[in-house]
Parts: structure tokens; C-alpha cells; sequence
């Protein structure tokens, strides 16, 4: 099942992604269904990918680095709970900025989407 990339932008929550002291962060939250992340690619942003050793992911109380996703340790997206993507580098300039994410999941495959939000 293939999910419309229209729909997977909703997932971001726009307005999220901020500067902080070691890096930047947004969110995201899934209003699509239960799902289970498999892998992760590294985040872009304008371009520029980030290791996953350096993203590091929190729902609710469970903490993973991108690197340590896979088919032996999953990642649980739930409906409704916001999840944060906190990439650990040099905070962003001011202005708009292009978001690359890219992940597999159990349930559907790959979802791969872009978006765009402002510091």
C-alpha cells in the first residue's frame, strides 16, 4: 500500500522545528495508523544529510539514536503521540528550510516525504 505523499506531509507538525543548544529539532506525529519503523535514512535538511549516529529520536519514554533502528530493535509509531527528531550539530540559520525524511516500515515499506517550515 502505497500512502499519497499529501498525506504523509500531515505528519509533520508544522511550526515544530526549532534551534536548540546542541543542534535542531522537529516533530512529527502519525494520524495514519499504528505503525513499526524498521530503518531510518539519514535526515536532510536544504540538502545536507546528517549522520544517524547524530539524530536522535523520543516517543513518549523510549530514546533510540537512528543508527540503532532496525529489524532486531523497531521503532513503535503510534497513532496520535508526537515523536521528536533531534538532530545533534550546528543549529540552522533563520529562514525557510527543505526536510528530507525517509524511513521503512513493517506495515507499508518505504515512506519517504519532504517538507518545508521556517526558524
Amino acid at each position: 500500500m502505497q500512502i499519497p505523499t499529501f498525506l504523509l506531509r500531515k505528519l509533520y507538525v508544522k511550526g515544530s522545528l526549532e534551534n536548540v543548544e546542541d543542534g535542531f529539532h522537529f516533530k512529527i506525529k502519525n494520524s495514519i495508523s499504528n505503525a513499526t519503523a524498521l530503518a531510518i535514512e539519514p535526515i536532510k535538511v536544504n540538502g545536507s544529510e546528517y549522520p544517524l549516529n547524530a539524530t536522535v529520536i523520543r516517543s513518549g519514554d523510549t530514546e533510540i539514536t537512528g543508527d540503532q533502528i532496525g529489524a532486531d530493535n523497531s521503532f513503535p509509531i503510534s497513532v496520535g503521540v508526537e515523536i521528536v527528531l533531534h538532530i545533534k550539530g550546528s543549529p540552522l540559520p533563520e529562514g525557510e528550510h527543505t526536510i528530507d525524511i525517509s524511513l521503512t516500515t513493517k506495515e507499508v515499506g518505504k515512506l519517504a516525504f519532504d517538507v518545508k517550515d521556517s526558524i
